[in-house]
């Protein structure tokens, strides 16, 4: 990628999380599987969709990197609470203005699972809702390559859930 298209890149990413925080769609799709800094103010945890591909496996690998508590009860209701408290505040006491989730190999993302995964699609906007009331921005980005993408948007797309497209297809 060029420093131009780098630059395209990192603006039509702010505009979609800007979007994210406000109505717009709180999940975007692109095809690199870097993101670029978001900034001190952001909580950005990254996942592969390799690693999430069950229910069970979702549970693990979104309860390792957010940091669940050890009573997370493995379940949509347990996964929905702890969801709706990534905003509490860090060792350093700051609070973040945006949580970000990139799923990397997004093309994997529950795909042994298709009823889970229309759950989870789904709960992304009351997500965004929760943390859009409390003035903050919650966005999911899934990264895979370009001969999947369409795959995968369409799968989000059936599933009711509108995607950005941050700009590299």
């Amino acid at each position: 990628m060029t420093q131009h298209d780098d630059s395209r890149s990192s603006d039509s990413l702010a505009r979609f999380l800007d979007g994210a925080g406000n109505e717009g769609p709180a999940v975007g799709l692109t095809l690199s599987p870097d993101l670029p800094d978001l900034g001190p103010d952001t909580r950005l945890r990254t996942i592969s969709g390799t690693a999430a591909t069950t229910t069970g496996t979702l549970y693990t690998t979104f309860a390792r990197v957010w940091d669940f508590p050890d009573h997370f009860g493995r379940n949509r209701d347990a996964f929905d609470d702890c969801m709706r408290d990534l905003d509490t505040p860090d060792a350093d006491g700051r609070t973040p203005t945006a949580i970000v989730t990139h799923i990397t190999h997004a093309h994997r993302l529950l795909d042994e699972d298709d009823a889970t995964f229309t759950w989870f699609a789904d709960s992304i906007g009351f997500y965004r809702d929760h943390y859009r009331d409390a003035g903050r921005t919650f966005a999911l980005i899934l990264s895979t390559s370009r001969s999947r993408a369409s795959a995968v948007l369409a799968r989000w797309t059936a599933a009711g859930v509108p995607v950005a497209d941050l700009g590299e297809h």
